[in-house]
């Protein structure tokens, strides 16, 4: 026993897209929250590095005294300080004044803050740092430390230096900075998610409703109508070819319905009027004469049978590609006068003028002289269709244009109404007035067309009005 395999669960339009959409966005943003921390970072140590310098200096101008020496007063703490809050320091730098030679000539009493162990760690550096003015420290288990000098100067002279040690993890503390990027990123994320939100929606919208829409349309109901199109160009031709469909497909079954009741009306009829005729003459209710009437009536009716049966089977034929097309090479002008004369006498009421008109050159055509027939033939057919009782004119026109030739079969008569003009190359359609003055299947039109399509040319409604109707079929030439 089969059973049909279970279908993967499948998530909606919307959701399916947002949820990636939101993924991608959030790890869009981690990305650029580290990259910012980062940099946020490095420039705020430079930044604060590069106003411990500017406190140095001050601190370096201050201590000299008038006679060119050194005098720490005990108040530069207290100007250390100040100056550390503007840097938004926890703690402030560990300041201290060392001679030329590296000696530590300050004491806590001069200066306080900074980390454990600074000035120790500061009587082991070399006096050439002093001239570097930055360079980074190892304090051991305290981490790196950022040291800055500026010399004391009388004059031309150098004193001494000011040296201010800052660890890295105090100058990298910027709480306030990653609190305003937090926000930032996570306002982005949120207006980013309800704008992606929103478009998602916008856009599986109109997606949603043709899908259901194909849902009625499977279920076999063609009477839809979907909603205004979108304004985006691949949703609008989206919706509008499925609503093409859905009328096509409504009209097709609207054909169906009266190809069903006219072929069965247009079989029923011959079949009847044979089978009474027939069974009259069987029962011998009519003379000798009359018998013999009634059965070339009733072999006309099988005729026109055959022939609608035959335009069935030959347009099923050629619709699969069956029917072959044996082309040769054959004068146009000497087949169009050829068909149309042929035509002209099986005319047996000629109560209309027939018109024929070939250039003085000879074209010369590959085609398929019974196919090409078949095409004029259901053409004239048409167009005298279409002339009133007594009178009108046809024209049949062979010419030129550029790498091709055209045959234009033209007439006088009342013309295709317009609502009906786009659909008569519709298979089974039939003009609402064609129904009522003549029978048949509506298939003469559509395999005339394929036909020409199959020599690679065309056939084509060139014109209809009040004044007449003119249908064009055109062949490529040698």
């Amino acid at each position: 026993m089969f059973t049909k395999a279970k279908e993967p669960g499948r998530q909606t339009l919307l959701r399916y897209w947002t949820t990636r959409y939101l993924i991608t966005l959030v790890v869009g943003l981690l990305v650029i929250a580290l990259i910012s921390a980062i940099w946020i970072r490095k420039t705020t140590i430079d930044n604060r590095l590069n106003l411990t310098q500017v406190m140095a200096q001050e601190l370096a101008d201050r201590i000299v005294t008038e006679d060119g020496q050194i005098l720490i007063p005990p108040v530069l703490k207290d100007v250390v300080e100040e100056r550390s809050k503007l840097l938004n320091l926890d703690e402030p730098p560990s300041t201290f004044v060392v001679d030329p030679e590296g000696n530590v000539l300050s004491d806590k009493n001069h200066f306080r803050g900074g980390p454990p162990g600074a000035q120790p760690q500061a009587q082991k550096i070399s006096t050439t740092f002093f001239e570097k003015r930055k360079v980074e420290i190892d304090l051991g288990e305290e981490g790196k430390a950022y040291a800055i000098s500026q010399p004391v100067k009388n004059g031309d002279d150098v004193l001494g230096y000011v040296v201010m040690l800052n660890l890295e993890k105090d100058l990298g503390k910027v709480n306030q900075e990653y609190r305003l990027l937090a926000i930032l990123l996570v306002s982005l994320g949120l207006l980013g998610w309800l704008v992606i939100y929103y478009l998602s929606r916008k856009l599986s919208a109109p997606i949603s409703e043709v899908a259901s829409a194909a849902r009625v349309v499977s279920e076999g109901n063609y009477n839809v109508s979907l909603k205004e199109p979108a304004k985006e160009k691949e949703i609008y031709e989206l919706v509008d070819s499925f609503q093409q469909m859905a009328e096509k497909l409504q009209h097709l079954e609207q054909l169906r319905s009266e190809l069903l009741a006219g072929v069965t009306h247009d079989l029923k009829t011959p079949v009847t009027s044979i089978s009474g005729l027939i069974q009259a003459v069987k029962d011998k209710v009519v003379t000798e004469d009359e018998a013999k009437e009634f059965l070339d009536i009733s072999l006309k009716e099988v005729d026109r049978l055959q022939r609608m049966i035959g335009d069935l089977l030959d347009f099923n034929s050629f619709s699969s590609g069956a029917i072959p097309v044996r082309k040769e090479t054959v004068s146009m002008n000497d087949l169009v006068y050829d068909i149309v004369n042929q035509w002209k006498q099986t005319q047996v009421k000629e109560s209309f003028r027939l018109e024929v008109e070939t250039p003085p050159e000879d074209m010369e055509a590959d085609v398929d002289p019974l196919r090409v027939e078949q095409i004029l033939i259901n053409l004239l057919n048409n167009a005298r269709q279409a002339l009133p009782e007594a009178g009108g004119r046809l024209r049949v026109k062979l010419e030129r244009k550029g790498d091709s030739c055209t045959v234009s079969v033209s007439d006088t008569g009342s013309g295709i109404p317009e609502a009906e003009q786009a659909l008569v190359f519709e298979r089974f359609y039939r003009g609402e007035d064609k129904k009522l003055k003549t029978r048949g299947l509506g298939l003469g039109l559509p395999f005339s067309r394929m036909l020409a399509q199959a020599h690679g040319g065309s056939l084509r409604l060139e014109r209809s009005s009040s004044e007449g109707t003119m249908f064009v079929v055109e062949f490529p030439i040698r």
